[in-house]
């Protein structure tokens, strides 16, 4: 599959970015990758969320649902579900070493303007002092128009201190 993968765009964060746009997409793929590596936070128990772009402008409307299961490895799993929400959340994580989020999202239909954009989501996190998570989520952004990236930021306004943050087309 790697020789499937083309890369549209890629960040490395090394210090402070308060969040993280990537576009790019266009009709060119059916399907797009996002691959999140070693996100790191530099606020204590900050949720990592996702919007879409439209021209490059993450979309703050109350227009985003998703499901899932979090999977935890120190209790019992739970059931996430939203509606009308204003971003597609994910676990917290910490500010101690070893406190990274990664993710593998497959985005379908955002190029296509008389859609829905929607995801699937496979995330975990590694937190010292939590201890490790996963997310198995699928998520919509209800609005039928094209959508160009993803824009990535923490809940609680923190910045994102490190990471790597790649966008892929699949080829047909």
């Amino acid at each position: 599959m790697a020789a499937s993968l083309i890369r549209i765009a890629q960040t490395t964060v090394s210090s402070g970015v308060s969040s993280v746009s990537l576009v790019g997409i266009d009709s060119t793929y059916d399907v797009y990758k996002l691959i999140i590596s070693g996100l790191e936070a530099a606020t204590d128990s900050s949720t990592v969320q996702i919007r879409v772009t439209k021209s490059g402008t993450a979309q703050t409307d109350s227009e985003y649902d998703e499901a899932g299961k979090q999977l935890k490895a120190y209790n019992a799993f739970a059931n996430n579900a939203d509606t009308n929400d204003t971003e597609w959340g994910f676990n917290a994580i910490g500010t101690t070493s070893g406190s990274v989020f990664n993710l593998t999202a497959y985005l379908f239909n955002f190029a296509d303007a008389s859609e829905y954009s929607f995801a699937t989501f496979e995330a975990t996190t590694s937190d010292t002092t939590v201890d490790f998570r996963g997310n198995q989520n699928g998520g919509v952004h209800t609005v039928a128009s094209a959508s160009d990236g993803i824009n990535v930021f923490l809940s609680t306004g923190g910045n994102i201190d490190g990471g790597t943050l790649t966008l892929y087309g699949l080829k047909k």
